[in-house]
């Protein structure tokens, strides 16, 4: 069997009935011809005069030899003729119409000089005069009794009487003549064609519209999650798990704003402060909504219902004290409470912090309390006791968003909850920086983020820093690569976001760059980390540390 470029015919082509001859004339290529041949099928090509002027063609097939040469060949299905008053060619189908066809025999031979040009250009044949023959196949015609045209002489044609032996016949084309001045194709011929006709490229992405896309599919993608929401509206309570990236703070708002909407005073709680400060921005204009992070919370209730909590202590003050000055101000002050608690991070709240959430619901009867959780990103409580405070009714999301299939199997490697699957682009590998010390760090990312601001790929609104900690110095410059940076919880449209990774935690950006490596240990802060970036990741540090964090998971077996 000869070799085929492509391998198997597309179904777009299988299924296009004036396509049908191809496939014939493919097939018998691909079952009668040895296989020291090599057979291209439908190879376009473009060129350009001297004056400017633009030309464009497409070779139906092109069969390759080392030592035969090249052949190249157009085909036209149907029933085929020629008007004697002005050479114009005609095709007529099974049904009787007639349509105009380029003249076959001039296509095969204009695809034969472009490529033997091209083939000419490269250094490969160092301008060897090789053997190249041109032709048509008619597969739904007759042989003649006489050459069609000067130009179209029967033995440069295959009729519909040469198809049981096509492979004689090309063979017989290939080997026709007898010129002193032609020479084989050759093994590096091949090689040469090949790379001509069938090599594989692959553009480096350009981030800035990676990024546009990206955006535009986690929309669509979030948008269809929405049905979740519809088809829990009859559940009071609800406990939702999901990895990160699998939507729970998208739908956490979409919950907290719909129950707005409906006029029920509705609480979005979390426990990280930069976590609070995004979704207020994100929940901004909504009534009835009050968004706040917990001990936030468990402050202004105490202030506005009179209850006395100290404004320092130890940390009995944040587990125990303010969760109790929570509950005492709601049951001084009923209208502190609330009709819909949504706490977005649970994993992030003990089981006594929860429980207070249940005793600030207005009515238990008609009171909704969502949960959205991730069983992996316990940074701030260890301790998995907030489990038994959960709703008792739950649902997992098991898809991913929000992050590139690439950065996707890197963070799920250090993930051991419920395995998600990549629903988001390829995207491009996630990148390294090496430097000899933490210290450095921060300037090749100075240099990286200068380059592709300087590109206009990405805005500095897009880009988050975030330290690992370690060595890496924790006095965090106020510019990198001339912008100017903020914190998590002081996030502005023209800054770049640097901080720590445990402060960013529930926040993403599309871009992130991840130093003070030497410090992630611990395998969820190393999930946490990085799935922080959507579209672009790039670890910061020594080789060691970075091939720690890369491919170590490997060796471990998580």
């Amino acid at each position: 069997m000869a070799r085929m470029y492509p391998r198997e015919l597309p179904r777009h082509v299988l299924d296009n009935p004036k396509l049908s001859s191809e496939v014939r004339v493919y097939e018998r290529m691909r079952d009668k011809l040895p296989g020291d041949f090599n057979c291209y099928y439908s190879r376009s090509w473009h060129e350009a005069d001297t004056d400017g002027a633009e030309f464009d063609g497409e070779a139906d097939f092109i069969v390759a030899h080392a030592e035969h040469g090249l052949l190249f060949l157009e085909v036209k299905g149907g029933r085929v003729s020629c008007r004697e008053n002005d050479g114009q060619w005609l095709s007529e189908d099974r049904d009787g119409f007639r349509f105009r066809i380029k003249n076959p025999l001039s296509q095969a031979r204009s695809s034969k000089h472009h490529f033997l040009k091209r083939l000419n250009a490269g250094k490969m044949l160092r301008g060897r005069f090789i053997r190249a023959r041109h032709g048509a196949i008619l597969p739904g015609s007759v042989r003649p009794a006489r050459a069609l045209a000067p130009d179209a002489p029967l033995d440069i044609i295959a009729f519909g009487d040469d198809m049981d032996a096509l492979d004689r016949w090309i063979i017989r084309r290939m080997t026709d003549g007898d010129d002193l001045r032609e020479s084989p194709l050759g093994l590096d011929g091949l090689r040469a064609l090949e790379e001509l006709l069938a090599s594989h490229f692959e553009l480096k992405a350009h981030i800035g519209i990676s990024l546009a896309d990206d955006a535009r599919t986690i929309e669509r993608l979030t948008a269809e999650q929405a049905w979740i929401l519809d088809s829990l509206e009859d559940n009071r309570e609800m406990a939702i798990s999901g990895g990160a990236g699998s939507g729970k703070t998208v739908l956490a708002v979409e919950k907290a704003t719909r129950s707005a909407a409906e006029g029920r005073r509705t609480l979005l709680t979390c426990f990280n402060a930069p976590l609070a400060s995004h979704l207020r921005s994100v929940c901004h204009g909504h009534e009835n909504l009050v968004v706040a992070s917990f001990h936030a919370l468990c402050r202004t209730s105490a202030h506005k219902a009179g209850v006395d909590v100290p404004t320092e202590g130890d940390q009995s003050l944040f587990d125990r004290l303010l969760p109790e000055a929570l509950v005492e101000a709601v049951g001084n002050n009923p209208d502190l409470a609330f009709d819909t608690v949504i706490v977005d991070e649970g994993q992030d709240f003990r089981d006594s912090w929860l429980n207070s959430l249940r005793l600030v619901i207005s009515d238990p009867e008609s009171g909704s309390f969502y949960v959205f959780y991730d069983d992996n990103q316990r940074l701030f409580s260890p301790e998995r006791g907030f489990i038994d405070a959960l709703p008792a009714s739950s649902i997992a999301l098991t898809r991913n968003l929000r992050n590139t299939r690439r950065i996707h199997a890197l963070m799920t490697k250090w993930y051991e909850g419920r395995r998600s699957t990549p629903a988001g682009p390829e995207g491009e590998p996630v990148g390294s920086l090496v430097c000899r010390n933490g210290e450095m760090a921060l300037s090749r990312v100075s240099d990286r983020v200068a380059q592709l601001l300087g590109s206009g790929q990405v805005l500095p609104g897009q880009i988050a820093i975030l330290v690992g900690g370690g060595r890496t110095s924790m006095s965090l410059p106020d510019k990198i690569a001339g912008k100017p940076t903020c914190r998590s919880d002081d996030v502005r449209s023209d800054h770049i976001v640097l901080d720590t990774v445990r402060r960013f935690k529930g926040l993403s950006r599309p871009c992130v760059f991840l130093v003070g490596i030497d410090g992630l240990t611990d395998p969820e802060l190393i999930y946490v980390a990085t799935s922080r970036a959507n579209v672009l990741l790039e670890i910061v540090g020594t080789a060691e540390d970075i091939a720690r964090i890369k491919q170590e998971v490997e060796a471990t077996g998580r």
